[in-house]
């Protein structure tokens, strides 16, 4: 059986797809398998995926799709043709750090028994400055999960190493046409069906940060409702689980995470469009001490329509400290 099966999902990537796949082909670890889902592209995607599967000396498969369906279609495409023991993702416009597969491959070997999840650290940007992001400490599946539903732990696709048997057990994939929060629907039903995991504190990964162009397109209604989708599904996770009675108060915490950029930037149309997405999630904003002051009291004026705090925030923090500042 192949040791890792790597999903990527493609469209329209020829920009920037060479520098990802060539991070690839740097591995030593070749235990391995490419599954591309091409959803459509109408650039030179197609020709640089059946260059790099002829060229690369990896076993590949290259899906396309009928019609454009989204990454969570893709994504869940992707998992569905792989054969590998554990199943990773690698964003097309992102890189692998040197030698990760073969660092992630030696943390799952030194375990006496299988591990469902393997995590790891990041690096933000390409650059020999690039910044180094680390993970929230877990070292149980319980702690992980608090961790992602508490805003503290990122939960994207490519941070993580997920054995594929228990995918498959557990019934664990995307929701079609639901583009938004699938990485945090799939991550926390990982989690919470994992009986193993751990976690290595060493970048393994590249991430190319594009910003989208505003809160509003972020927002829309039609993205609003794919990740309300996906909150129903964490939801339904949650209580089923052992561990309930402990994390179905965790729900508000992950609905504040979930629209607090929202509350970034002057705009009073989104402070209220805020107040009004998971209403119920509100009277939580001081609650989770996990979080920073700072956070906990932005949240806290948005509970109560303190408009001119949140404004006051966002241009102290975001315009003046990181525009300025740290600019």
């Amino acid at each position: 059986m192949t040791r890792i099966s790597i999903i990527m999902p493609v469209y329209n990537a020829e920009a920037t797809l060479a520098a990802s796949l060539q991070s690839v082909i740097e591995q030593s670890f070749r235990d391995i398998e490419m599954i591309f889902v091409d959803d459509c592209s109408s650039d030179g995607t197609a020709g640089l995926l059946a260059d790099f599967a002829a060229k690369s000396g990896i076993p590949c498969s290259i899906l396309r799709q009928e019609k454009n369906m989204g990454v969570a279609s893709a994504r869940k495409r992707g998992i569905e043709a792989a054969s590998g023991e554990y199943i990773g993702f690698l964003d097309a416009d992102d890189r692998l750090e040197t030698e990760a597969l073969k660092k992630a491959a030696a943390a799952l070997e030194v375990s006496d028994e299988p591990v469902d999840i393997l995590g790891w650290d990041w690096t933000l940007g390409f650059t020999k400055n690039g910044r180094l992001m680390r993970q929230a400490g877990f070292g149980t599946p319980l702690q992980a999960v608090m961790n992602l539903m508490g805003g503290t732990m990122r939960w994207n696709l490519w941070l993580f190493l997920i054995r594929r048997e228990m995918l498959v057990s557990n019934g664990i994939s995307f929701i079609d046409g639901a583009d938004m929060g699938e990485d945090m629907q799939f991550m926390i039903r990982s989690f919470l069906a994992a009986a193993r995991v751990k976690q290595i504190h060493e970048s393994l990964y590249r991430y190319n940060a594009v910003s989208e162009s505003s809160i509003s397109r972020q927002f829309s209604q039609q993205r609003r409702s794919q990740i309300e989708s996906n909150v129903k599904e964490v939801e339904k996770a949650v209580k089923t689980s052992e561990h309930s009675d402990v994390l179905c108060p965790e729900m508000d915490s992950l609905k504040l995470f979930l629209k607090r950029p929202l509350l970034i930037g002057n705009e009073k149309k989104n402070y209220e469009l805020w107040y009004g997405w998971f209403p119920e999630s509100n009277g939580a904003a001081m609650k989770n001490k996990a979080l920073p002051l700072r956070i906990r009291l932005l949240q806290g004026m948005a509970a109560r329509k303190m408009w001119t705090g949140v404004r006051m925030h966002y241009r102290l923090i975001y315009q003046f400290v990181y525009g300025i500042l740290y600019h």
